[in-house]
């Protein structure tokens, strides 16, 4: 039988062995068991956040131990401050923030977990099961920064459907009405995401309720220039559109309504026109399609920098762990 996308996921992980940092351990039990489970896995070298020592009083609070081999940092140590201070003086000097402000962001929790990975101290961060989505991407963004071409943050969903097929879907979280350069941002780094987690090459489907000039309309042309930008930027991926979603997805469909195209019936990655369509999408074909829905997944960051839904299990954080390790490897 064949192995879930997420079993493939944690498999790699452990070959890597991470530095994975979680800024919400000393808060949150659930990132506290998934640690302790990541660890007796070998899944990641865990690093914790502690603020006057809560990490500790949590651990024996629940009966959580650790070994040696987790490291624990406490954001309130003078030395690390003073280097994260400096870190967005610099980072930061173009909106002149007040000194009361860059202390403000030296010691909170998200923001260190991002600086940590952003000077190479982690390789991934995991946040998002106490903090809002917003503050993730704030930290996110203030740290570790947009990848090399990349110009904003968007989110992709892996979906492992019931028969084994994995695809991913995008933007279902972030970017409420992209224009087409934003669109074509979206669909190259959801290309990315699906090449480095599944290992298949992206075949890239814009989506609409329109396939191949079946109907004419202001989001239709909007698609159609999202692909356009798209393939000038990947001349040697295979994406196309405007599809609809049968069209891309339904091999037999695919033959009479876009004959002749490289992605029609066998698309992997579906670019959704806007976040309506994606998010209303993926939760139809968890909840009745009965897929497994795996994310949300921030990408077009330098790292990774996972945010979890605040109803997350430990075990979604225990992924969630796996997937920022798998991305960093990324180029």
């Amino acid at each position: 039988m064949k192995e879930s996308i997420l079993h493939q996921i944690f498999t790699k992980s452990v070959g890597l062995k991470r530095r994975i940092v979680f800024p919400e351990a000393g808060i949150d039990p659930r990132a506290l068991h998934a640690v302790s489970d990541l660890e007796k896995a070998g899944a990641v070298s865990p690093i914790l956040l502690s603020i006057d020592n809560n990490v500790q009083a949590l651990a024996d609070e629940i009966g959580v131990s650790f070994s040696d081999k987790v490291t624990i940092i406490d954001v309130g140590d003078e030395q690390g401050q003073k280097k994260r201070v400096k870190f967005f003086e610099e980072k930061l000097s173009h909106k002149n923030p007040s000194p009361e402000q860059i202390l403000k962001l030296a010691s909170d929790s998200v923001m260190t977990a991002g600086w940590l990975v952003a000077t190479g101290r982690a390789d991934g961060a995991v946040a998002g099961s106490i903090a809002s989505t917003a503050d993730v991407i704030r930290a996110a963004l203030r740290t570790i920064g947009t990848a090399k071409g990349a110009k904003l943050v968007s989110s992709s969903f892996l979906m492992e459907m019931a028969g084994g097929r994995v695809l991913t879907y995008a933007d279902c979280g972030v970017v409420p009405y992209p224009d087409a350069e934003q669109l074509a941002d979206i669909a190259i780094t959801s290309g990315y995401t699906h090449q480095v987690l599944t290992g298949q090459d992206p075949s890239i489907a814009f989506l609409s309720f329109s396939t191949k000039g079946s109907a004419l309309h202001e989001s239709v042309d909007l698609v159609r220039n999202a692909l356009s930008i798209a393939s000038q930027k990947k001349p040697d991926w295979q994406m196309d559109g405007e599809l609809q979603f049968d069209a891309a997805f339904m091999p037999e469909v695919a033959k009479r309504k876009a004959p002749g195209s490289p992605v029609a019936g066998k698309a992997n990655v579906y670019i959704f026109p806007n976040l309506d369509a994606g998010n209303i999408a993926y939760k139809i074909t968890e909840r009745i399609g009965g897929a497994t829905a795996i994310g949300p997944i921030l990408q077009g960051l330098a790292k990774p920098y996972m945010d979890l839904s605040r109803g997350c299990s430990k075990d979604d954080i225990f992924y969630a762990a796996c997937i920022a390790s798998v991305l960093s490897t990324q180029e």
